[in-house]
């Protein structure tokens, strides 16, 4: 099975663990007892795992994608009487935690393509260190 694949088969997974804890009343919806650690690490895995499985994707939508996410999740928690609560200020940290993770992402990504490039045997051949 291809890495990529199993990537994306990760990140569904993720993204329907995610889902499912956010709605789920009682105990295993707190598997994390603090509500704001289980948002910014939810927020922190799903971005990472995204641009893992879809490393062309863009960081904007990336962003607008698990942003909108975020948004689903707390309209539902709005609307469902399973004793969770939806918050703006939840969406609001899971925007920026994505935020944050998407850019930190893409930094590691350029980073590593940069990386990459000056140790590519095209430039090692002609004794050139990549610039």
């Amino acid at each position: 099975m291809k890495v990529t694949l199993m990537l994306r088969v990760a990140l569904g997974l993720a993204v329907s663990l995610t889902f499912y804890l956010a709605l789920t009343p009682g105990p295993a919806g707190k598997v994390i007892a603090d509500g704001t650690t289980r948002h910014m690490l939810a927020f922190l895995v799903l971005p990472w795992l995204t641009m893992l499985a879809y490393p062309r994707l863009s960081p904007v939508r990336i962003l607008v994608a698990l942003a909108l996410f975020g948004g689903v999740i707390e309209v539902a928690q709005l609307l469902m009487d399973v004793g969770r609560h939806g918050s703006w200020l939840d969406w609001l940290l899971d925007v920026a935690t994505i935020a944050v993770a998407v850019s930190c992402g893409h930094h590691a990504r350029s980073w590593l393509r940069a990386r990459g490039r000056r140790r590519s045997p095209s430039n090692t051949a002609t004794g050139t260190l990549g610039g």
